[in-house]
């Protein structure tokens, strides 16, 4: 009986060696990139206003454009949450702001004409609505 017990203990030693240290850290290391991606989406969220959006995220200690980060730690950190959070269904992207729709364009210079009806083709007459044939 106190062989099974070894046994058994030595296995659970295994597994929290292999399996249960290791997957704390993946975890860890997820939330602290995740932390990282949080601040970064912070910052430019508080700069979406400025002048000069690049400037403004840079002096909130990131980059404006990929990779985001300049030192290498919260660049790998940042991109395993990107990585594992993007198979999770999370959305890490900052969506451009689109200008505005210039409505007089659709109608080709006649602001008399709306715009949904500019779509649609003009109806030919049908053979009721012809005039009379000349004989």
């Amino acid at each position: 009986m106190n062989e099974k017990i070894e046994l058994l203990v030595r296995l659970l030693k295994k597994m929290l060696l292999w399996f249960v240290f290791p997957l704390v850290l993946l975890i860890f290391v997820f939330i602290l990139g995740e932390q990282f991606e949080v601040g970064r989406l912070s910052a430019i969220a508080s700069c979406e206003g400025s002048m000069n959006n690049a400037a403004c995220i840079r002096s909130k200690g990131y980059l404006a454009s990929s990779p985001y980060y300049p030192d290498l730690a919260r660049r790998y950190f940042a991109s395993y949450a990107r990585m594992i959070g993007g198979d999770l269904g999370a959305s890490y992207r900052v969506e451009p702001q689109l200008p505005a729709l210039n409505i007089n364009k659709a109608t080709d210079g006649n602001p008399d004409e709306d715009p949904e009806d500019a779509e649609d083709p003009k109806a030919t007459p049908t053979k009721d609505k012809l005039p009379p044939a000349k004989k």
